[in-house]
């Protein structure tokens, strides 16, 4: 069976690591391959994918991975690859570092001294529904529909529901906005998540500088008294900058290429230029503006776009592990499986 490489993450180092942290699977090290002063966290493993597989299952692989890149950040800046990602061989990893060397030089000095904090504001649903029945307004139109007619008093429950929610919603909104304006300061950076349940009140994730750790500690003793023991205000770090930043890496598809590849008109080594100047040539006759009697102008252009984008992203990506910006593009089957595609993607939605 062939052995595949599980990609943590990246750090900038260029001596050869290893670990003390279980790898992805449990078996075999986690270790480090470096090239150009950059090194890609890995272990080995028997599976060429982890998609599909069952909830238990992910869970236990995903806390695996948390736990390897929560490891190596107590002696480095990393950022995080995207869980689940392998890649075929040593040397396809030193094509990854070459490849995104300039990409993650920037990302790992924007994100040095820097941890990521997840903070969760809970609170008391029923509590909170038993203050809101108190509230003047809501007994008023409560006594209101008490009264109704029987064929009214469906549409006055629907109303009276109507303003529960919008009080709930509006005392959510005032204390996620004071514990958010309390905390902003002192962050880098912050993301909202979205709320899991009925009992979060706030869930956020907040870059910050590893020197404020304490400062954290402050805010948050502060808001507990300021609320009176009234929340629950949990917080999880420091964390590797998952929310931040995770880098996506994954070959093109090398059908849609290929189909892109035809509807362009191209050979299979053709060039950034050559690209461009396809695109242009046939968008110019297949712009909706220039076919105002076809109906499917619009969609035929859209695909045209898709395809041109797709070609640009390869020939950018090989221009990039060529080291090179006019390098030839190769879109045969064999060059386009070996192209990677890089994304630094900002997660809406904390690990």
């Amino acid at each position: 069976m062939p052995i595949w490489r599980y990609v943590y993450g990246i750090i900038s180092t260029d001596e050869q690591a290893i670990f003390e942290v279980g790898s992805i699977d449990g078996h075999g090290d986690v270790y480090t391959i470096d090239e150009g002063g950059l090194a890609v966290v890995t272990s080995d493993v028997d599976n060429a994918s982890f998609q599909g597989l069952g909830r238990t299952e992910a869970i236990r692989f995903l806390s695996a991975h948390q736990r390897v890149l929560e490891t190596v950040r107590r002696d480095y800046t990393v950022l995080p690859v995207k869980f689940g990602t392998t890649l075929p061989d040593e040397a396809r990893l030193r094509v990854l570092l070459r490849h995104g060397a300039d990409l993650f030089r920037d990302a790992l000095k924007s994100f040095a001294g820097k941890e990521q904090y997840e903070v969760v504001v809970l609170w008391d649903v029923a509590q909170v529904f038993q203050l809101i029945a108190a509230d003047e307004r809501i007994v008023a139109v409560k006594q209101h529909v008490a009264n109704l007619p029987p064929e009214q008093l469906e549409g006055g429950r629907v109303l009276l529901g109507q303003l529960v929610h919008g009080a709930l919603q509006e005392r959510r909104k005032a204390i996620a906005t004071e514990v958010l304006a309390a905390l902003h300061d002192l962050a880098e950076d912050t993301i909202e998540n979205p709320l899991m349940d009925d009992s979060m009140v706030s869930n956020m994730a907040l870059l910050i500088d590893e020197a404020r750790a304490a400062d954290l500690d402050e805010k948050l003793s502060a808001l507990d008294e300021r609320f009176a023991g009234k929340l629950q205000i949990r917080c999880v770090g420091p964390l590797p900058p998952y929310s931040f930043a995770t880098l996506e890496v994954q070959p093109p598809p090398a059908e849609a290429v290929e189909d892109a590849r035809l509807r362009l008109g191209l050979d299979e080594t053709t060039s950034a230029l050559a690209i461009k100047s396809a695109y242009r040539r046939l968008a110019a006759r297949a712009h909706p503006d220039h076919n105002p009697d076809n109906a499917g102008a619009g969609a035929a252009m859209e695909a045209l776009t898709a395809a041109y984008k797709l070609l640009a992203a390869v020939a950018q990506a090989q221009a990039q592990a060529e080291a090179g910006d006019d390098c030839l593009c190769h879109l045969d089957r064999e060059a386009v499986e070996s192209t990677l595609l890089l994304n630094l993607k900002r997660q809406e939605i904390a690990l």
